[in-house]
């Protein structure tokens, strides 16, 4: 296994911060709830081209907390272990680290005003449904082709987001984030409609956009919606000559009872220079859900909550999503991948989640193809 000392130092004082911060609640000093998650994924596969290893990995394991110091006032902070613990069956961990250990969120909030919220720190770029929504509530073990390639994550900002019953608007400015993978600066903007939300229905739509300026290498890949098993079939490699990217996301939900269907496309600009052709890469997803014990997935401020089990026999859901990602234009040949994929999801109670995955993905880069089925499986407690 391989450990980072300085992770697990940066942990450890954390995890002494969290327990002092605890300690103030009794005393009346702030506000503070202590939360966690931790998951566990093993992984399958059928291997085509390549060889893939049977994995089995600690996708999270993160310990948050959050809670006010006033009425206008509120903080988040988190921190994932997760990576300290990867291994193969061999007992090396392989492949890069897009998912680096530390911390995730680092947020202070103002409430004060009425028409929105304000946040200083590090939190998500507003730009995608799937993206936006806890991993602690996505249908799948892990996020679509397409938003794992384009969706920004965490950036360091300042971000302003006014929620209500039937739409949603958030905007962010930021630069780098604290892990440094990111670089530059940029902008984004993220708006959502819902013209019928009701505990029944939902209809939802809604756009984003983001302008980027990046600083240093630039890299549009993702891995066949399993971590786990540790390749990326696409990927357009180092682009070192980027000055711009502009990505745009569309996005609908539609949610009857037990049933639901979601869809997004996205879209990256990547300006170049040195006299190279702009390249143009997208891709997009559609996934259904059945909670076949007839719960439905939650849905607040312009994002899904998950299912609640509403019964002592738990909830049982079935998904399935196809999700496509084109990475080849002008002179950028990244590849080209689709996915189908099939779940079922056992909620025990709100704290634990038993799912499994099965994936047969389908992709061609420079040439060559490979068709990997993959079987994944994921333990999820949160508290």
């Amino acid at each position: 296994m391989n450990a980072d000392g300085g992770g697990m130092k940066k942990g450890l004082l954390f995890f002494i911060a969290a327990l002092c911060l605890g300690a103030t609640q009794r005393a009346g000093a702030v506000e503070v709830n202590l939360g966690g998650r931790l998951h566990l994924d093993y992984a399958a596969s059928q291997a085509d081209a390549r060889a893939i290893d049977k994995h089995f990995l600690v996708r999270r394991a993160k310990l948050g907390l959050d809670g006010r110091f006033n009425e206008d006032w509120s903080f988040e902070v988190a921190y994932d272990f997760a990576d300290v613990f990867d291994a193969t069956e061999d007992g090396i961990y392989k492949g890069d680290n897009k998912f680096r250990n530390g911390f995730d969120d680092i947020v202070l909030q103002y409430d004060g005003w009425r028409f929105a919220d304000l946040a200083f720190g590090q939190f998500k770029v507003p730009f995608g449904l799937e993206e936006l929504t806890s991993s602690n509530n996505i249908s799948f073990i892990e996020r679509a082709l397409p938003s794992d390639a384009f969706g920004p994550s965490r950036r360091v900002g300042i971000g302003l987001n006014s929620s209500h019953d039937h739409y949603t608007v958030a905007a962010m400015g930021f630069g780098k984030s604290f892990s440094d993978d990111d670089r530059g600066h940029g902008v984004a903007a993220r708006f959502t409609y819902a013209p019928i939300n009701t505990p029944a229905r939902l209809l939802h739509f809604g756009v984003a956009g983001v302008i980027e300026r990046p600083r240093g290498d630039v890299k549009f890949s993702t891995r066949p919606e399993s971590k786990a098993s540790d390749i990326r079939l696409v990927s357009t490699g180092d682009l070192d000559d980027v000055h711009r990217i502009d990505r745009i996301g569309l996005e609908a939900a539609w949610r009857s009872g037990p049933f639901s269907v979601q869809a997004e496309w996205m879209r990256a600009a990547v300006g170049r220079d040195d006299g190279r052709a702009d390249a143009h890469l997208q891709g997009w997803y559609v996934m259904g859900s059945w909670v076949l014990t007839g719960e439905s997935r939650e849905y607040k401020n312009g994002r899904f909550k998950g299912v609640s089990a509403g019964r002592p026999g738990g909830a049982w859901e079935l998904t399935t999503r196809y999700s496509n990602v084109d990475l080849d234009d002008a002179d950028v040949r990244g590849g080209a991948e689709e996915n189908f994929a099939l779940g079922l999801n056992y909620y025990v109670n709100r704290h634990l989640r038993i799912m499994a995955n099965y994936i047969k993905a389908r992709s061609e880069r420079k040439g060559k193809s490979d068709s990997p089925d993959i079987l994944l499986v994921r333990m999820q407690l949160a508290f």
